[in-house]
């Protein structure tokens, strides 16, 4: 799933990450629409575009943590991650330009390793394949 208010970047990281054969099951704005879909879609991992000027990303981000069987959650920005401070320290990070299916399946098997502080973003994975 992924929640961006930009219908452009939806359409451009949906379009990347099913051409190299990555199953989306549907893409939202960041509203509280967007968490209420999550919920009822139950998906195995969300893409969250975050903006530090913005909050929404946040709380939606937030939001998906909180569900009784959260999500991958994996946020994304076109603003550099310095720019978020601490806010990005217990969240998988990548810049919009580095999305790939590998690099989104690699930070998703982190799920149970430590995730990576605003000091040492995810801003890139070597593959494991």
């Amino acid at each position: 799933m992924i929640i961006d208010d930009h219908e452009i970047s939806r359409a451009a990281i949906r379009e990347l990450l099913r051409a190299e054969g990555m199953d989306v099951i549907a893409d939202f704005k960041a509203t509280p629409h967007a968490l209420t879909a999550a919920r009822a879609l139950n998906p195995e991992m969300v893409i969250v575009d975050v903006t530090p000027m913005a909050g929404t990303g946040l709380s939606i981000a937030r939001g998906l943590s909180g569900m009784p069987a959260p999500p991958v959650v994996i946020l994304t920005s076109s603003a550099d991650p310095a720019q978020f401070g601490a806010e990005l320290n217990s969240y998988r990070f990548i810049a919009k330009a580095d999305i790939t299916a590998t690099v989104i399946t690699d930070l998703a098997k982190t799920r149970e390793e430590a995730v990576p502080n605003r000091d040492t973003p995810a801003k890139h994975h070597q593959p494991r394949r």
